[in-house]
């Protein structure tokens, strides 16, 4: 066996911010000096040979230059917030042999060192990703000046990118880093701590490198299971629904949330194959529970989804932990025959909920130990990525899933259904009017008796701002039928609410309804784009679609629960559009980073 040569590429950028003391954060005439050096040792003969400009945006390129094979040197004037710069450098393996990327490091942690309003990416370049002989790539270096910033604290800021490649010998293949082999790392070096439940083994504490991406949702590594598979659970709710009907809190196996993860969402699923059947533990307990073993379990039907106990919750250290999403969620065990525990936004778990109240939703799974990692690092800005297929071309309808980003007239959706009729996606955002990121009172609708703000969203001024007034856009949306549905009362299973087809209307632009996929808080909403830590604070309630009575329908509240509000109230608005069965995919792969393009 050939020993495997390893060379590791570094990109360093060294950072001066340069603010005259007499000029407010908010002039635009402010400057700000960024110079950056991208250097390269290699064994394979592996070079830089070329680095250009690529989008400049009220930024100014001062030099960039390759002053030999093993340096290439930028300097980029950012004048204001919002500004940026990107830079393609080339990279070329002259050798004989292949290569591919083991490790992408560096960062995650110059992001996240002050000035934090200056940010850096790399695009372009992945893990596992070859570089054949004689074969040359380009990539993308960004940095830029984070619009949301408020200040600039220091004036210097350091990245060291490291890129590691391995020589491809053979003996060897990246499609060897399996999702045990990563839980595993994760478990051995967490300084968190791990806990034992169930016989199997799980993460503790505030975890920052489990972050993965799969089947159109983000989710978190919790641990292993006795059995071997892989524990996860989403970072976001999916949606917000009763826990069951009156007094059912001690049947789970016939409960609304139950039926809805296994007979809805996990269909919804493209790798569902991977997910393997599990028994949950329903058991009756007390708030402070750290019970590690499942006595008297409730839940008699093994499913391959579920949600997360209580003594889950309290072993994994609460509100200090990745559980903690600053959003209400139900958790399976039940408190009695009325009411089930519950997580709150501050991250608690002492309080219990009557079952017919509307929760939040989060998926929890096991998946085969043998599933393949082929990208990511496990960051929040750079998860794993399970199974993914790049360049996926062909029509939208077909090739994309529930869950994925789609950009859309320049703003990312999210796809909400697939059927012969299109792609149902929803803004993963609001409705802004002045497009200035901040929502103002006049960016807010009231629902109106029987829907008026249904009609409101179908006028040409709101098909205008969907389009952004382009036509090619704006000729991508078909006119559906949209269904509001029957009255939704607390504790009323969602399903046959969802098959109802009263209070249809026609129009290119509905709304989302109670029960359907991704209504709740988008993950990307919460952590503002993934450049920040989860907050209620980035939320807004928003409308849905349903209704309550005739004085009263269903809203999304910022803390992630579905409640009822006067038709008459004014809240946000994210608008659900079909576009044609027809559009087809140009590029990306579905995923945040690199969403849908059509």
């Amino acid at each position: 066996m050939r020993t495997r040569k390893k060379q590791r590429i570094i990109i360093g950028t060294l950072c001066s911010i340069l603010v005259g003391l007499a000029i407010s954060y908010a002039i635009l005439s402010q400057q700000l000096n960024i110079n950056g050096t991208s250097g390269i040792t290699s064994n394979f003969n592996i070079l830089f040979i070329n680095i250009e400009e690529g989008t400049i945006n009220g930024a100014k390129t001062i030099n960039k230059q390759i002053t030999n094979s093993t340096t290439a040197t930028f300097t980029i004037a950012l004048e204001k917030p919002s500004s940026s710069g990107e830079y393609l450098i080339t990279v070329e393996n002259r050798g004989t042999i292949d290569a591919y990327v083991e490790s992408i490091s560096g960062i995650d942690e110059a992001n996240s060192i002050k000035p934090k309003d200056i940010k850096f990416s790399v695009e372009d370049i992945k893990i596992n990703e070859k570089l054949k002989a004689k074969e040359s790539k380009i990539f993308k270096v960004k940095v830029e000046w984070d619009s949301n910033g408020t200040s600039i604290p220091s004036t210097n800021k350091d990245l060291t990118l490291s890129i590691n490649f391995v020589q491809d010998t053979g003996t060897i293949s990246p499609s060897e880093n399996t999702l045990a082999k990563t839980t595993q790392t994760l478990l051995d070096s967490s300084t968190e701590g791990i806990y034992n439940y169930m016989d199997g083994t799980y993460l503790k504490g505030r975890q920052d490198s489990n972050y993965v991406w799969f089947d159109g949702f983000l989710w978190r590594i919790m641990g292993k299971n006795s059995d071997g598979s892989i524990r996860m659970i989403t970072e976001e709710n999916i949606t917000a629904i009763p826990w069951g009907a009156e007094n059912t809190a001690l049947d789970y196996d016939n409960s609304n949330v139950n039926d809805w993860l296994n007979n809805y969402f996990y269909p919804k699923l493209e790798h569902k194959d991977s997910l393997v059947n599990q028994t949950w533990c329903s058991e009756i307990t007390t708030s402070t529970s750290l019970r590690t073993t499942c006595k008297n379990n409730l839940s008699t039907v093994q499913k391959p989804v579920g949600l997360l106990s209580l003594d889950e919750y309290n072993l994994a250290n609460g509100n200090s932990s990745y559980l903690h999403i600053l959003q209400n969620y139900w958790i399976l065990t039940p408190y009695d025959i009325s009411n089930a525990w519950y997580v709150n936004y501050y991250g608690n778990a002492t309080s219990y909920y009557v079952v017919t109240s509307t929760h939040g939703v989060r998926p929890v799974v096991g998946i085969s130990s043998d599933t393949l990692i082929t990208s990511g690092n496990g960051s929040l800005v750079n998860p794993y990525v399970i199974e993914e297929v790049n360049d996926v071309l062909g029509s939208l309808k077909d090739n994309s899933n529930v869950g994925e980003y789609v950009t859309y007239a320049r703003r990312n959706y999210r796809v909400a259904e697939t059927s012969h009729d299109g792609t149902k996606l929803i803004l993963d955002g609001y409705y802004d009017s002045n497009n200035d990121g901040i929502i103002e009172d006049s960016d807010k609708m009231v629902y109106g008796t029987n829907c008026t703000l249904c009609t409101v969203i179908n006028e040409e001024a709101f098909i205008n701002w969907i389009s952004n007034n382009n036509e090619t856009d704006k000729n991508k949306l078909v006119s559906t039928t949209w269904y509001r549905g029957d009255y939704f009362n607390y504790g009323d299973n969602y399903k046959s609410y969802l098959e109802s087809t009263s209070n249809s209307y026609e129009g290119k632009v509905g709304l989302i309804r109670v029960g359907e996929m991704l209504s709740d808080q988008s993950e990307t909403i919460l952590s503002r784009n993934r450049t920040t830590n989860n907050d209620y604070d980035n939320t807004q309630n928003y409308w849905t679609a349903t209704s309550f009575s005739a004085s009263f329908s269903w809203d999304v509240y910022d803390h992630g629960y579905a409640t009822i509000n006067t038709v008459t109230n004014k809240f946000v608005v994210r608008p659900v559009i079909m576009i044609s069965p027809d559009v087809q995919i140009t590029s990306g792969n579905g995923t945040f980073n690199e969403p849908f393009q059509i």
